[in-house]
């Protein structure tokens, strides 16, 4: 349970939500609960007592935690604003550092509280976690306990007044509480990342769930690419029109190179392959290097591209194409990648590739890692997707009556009336479009697919 204001969680869930949540934890379930969420599962909660504008006190439903979770232990907090945002620095407990925790960490802080007496609640199965190292704005009386493990039933509870949760290392996320001029910003912060994933790691690990012993964040090693196409021909001809880009200073000899604005593609063609020497050649260059193989006369086969069968799906397109009185060339000249960054961004942000695509060139993935949701939310797509880009060449005397966003739209509507008549039954499939260019099934908050 995230933060925010308990209030909320109460209005939603109090009555038959608390009863599931007890039920479930009771019966060996677990719960981990940040700020807010801490406050809304202890038994009672003081919050700014006696400041009018800001003052929540009562009891609460859940009481895994049996006591008082009093708080803002850090004055200066403030709804809807970082104005009362910090850091504090937080001493693990023996329990956290036997599960790999560090013995202390700095964590970002926004008006959570303190668990009142929670070392005289030894007997009732509760367990303190975690410290506030840094001088509490209220009272100490009842100590300065941050986290507390509670043990309901057969299950398990973690309560953290801060939020551990929040990644620090990143200075953008930090820019609102920086540019509010807030004290306890550390010169050291990007470094403390580590010891905050550590913690993170332990409270997972003491909820029994599998947790990465190493803390480093890496990303996946994206895969080789595999370009083909329907026709004979078709990528010999795209790789001569590709060669005018390709570094006068390579031998024809070795796999076409093509240093693009993001990225540098090693194209291998011809019985021509990138040696390993070759590769890390440019490991360390500013941009990404991908290699691709090219299959001149016929598409590779199953087993090396185990989660895409192109000979079955150009075997589809030629199915389809054969019923058209007007032949097409859409989805004809095929880049395939297991895991890509983005079928989008791998020819948008490589303009100068992008200029030598034909129109409907299109891009694959069975995975992607940068994947684009609204605005500018980055996420990685599950496997079970169908990931792909087109190239479309518009021409721009109709960009006004026929902007890009209606023929996302149109495309949009054709996978929808694809999926209707695919066969008996599916006009059943409660699909439909959010505007512009999002397939829904069966309600607005369950997003499929984008285009």
């Amino acid at each position: 349970m995230p933060g925010g204001a308990d209030l909320g969680y109460c209005k939603a869930l109090n009555g038959s939500g608390t009863r599931v949540l007890k039920q479930y934890v009771r019966r060996g379930g677990k719960y981990l609960g940040f700020c807010a969420g801490a406050y809304f599962a202890c038994a009672d909660i003081e919050f700014e007592k006696g400041d009018p504008s800001l003052e929540v006190t009562g009891s609460r439903e859940l009481g895994f935690f049996p006591g008082l979770c009093r708080g803002a232990a850090f004055k200066g907090f403030k709804y809807n604003s970082e104005a009362g945002a910090r850091f504090c620095k937080l001493d693990t407990t023996s329990k956290l550092l036997d599960m790999g925790a560090p013995d202390n960490f700095k964590s970002y802080f926004n008006g959570g509280g303190v668990f009142i007496d929670s070392d005289l609640l030894m007997d009732r199965g509760i367990e303190t976690l975690a410290r506030y190292r840094d001088k509490l704005d209220i009272s100490e009386e009842g100590g300065n306990a941050a986290a507390v493990g509670c043990r309901v039933g057969a299950g398990y509870a973690i309560l953290v007044g801060a939020h551990p949760e929040f990644v620090t290392g990143t200075p953008k996320q930090l820019s609102s509480i920086i540019q509010e001029g807030r004290n306890g910003i550390p010169d050291e912060w990007g470094s403390n990342e580590k010891q905050r994933l550590m913690f993170m790691s332990a409270i997972f690990k003491l909820l029994g769930l599998k947790s990465n012993n190493s803390t480093e964040l890496k990303s996946p090693p994206l895969s080789d690419l595999h370009l083909s196409g329907l026709n004979p021909g078709e990528v010999s001809n795209l790789l001569k029109t590709l060669g005018i880009l390709r570094n006068t200073n390579e031998s024809e000899a070795n796999p076409m190179v093509i240093e693009a604005e993001n990225t540098t593609f090693l194209f291998e063609y011809g019985g021509i392959t990138a040696h390993k020497s070759m590769l890390e050649s440019f490991v360390g260059d500013s941009s990404m290097t991908t290699r691709v193989k090219t299959y001149e006369k016929a598409p590779p086969l199953h087993e090396k591209t185990p989660y895409f069968n192109i000979s079955t799906y150009f075997q589809h397109l030629r199915s389809y194409q054969d019923q058209l009185a007007k032949k097409i060339s859409y989805g004809s000249l095929l880049l395939y990648g297991e895991l890509m960054t983005s079928t989008n961004s791998i020819i948008d942000k490589n303009f100068k590739l992008l200029q030598k695509l034909p129109s409907g060139f299109t891009v694959v993935a069975t995975t992607q890692t940068a994947a684009r949701g609204r605005g500018s939310n980055p996420w990685i797509s599950p496997l079970g997707g169908l990931v792909f880009s087109l190239v479309v060449r518009h021409n721009i005397k109709h960009a006004l009556k026929a902007p890009v966003v209606f023929i996302q739209y149109l495309v949009a509507l054709s996978i929808v009336k694809s999926i209707k008549y695919y066969d008996t039954g599916y006009d059943k499939i409660p699909i439909y479009i959010k505007w512009p260019n999002d397939i829904c099934k069966s309600s607005p908050f369950l997003e499929s697919n984008g285009t």
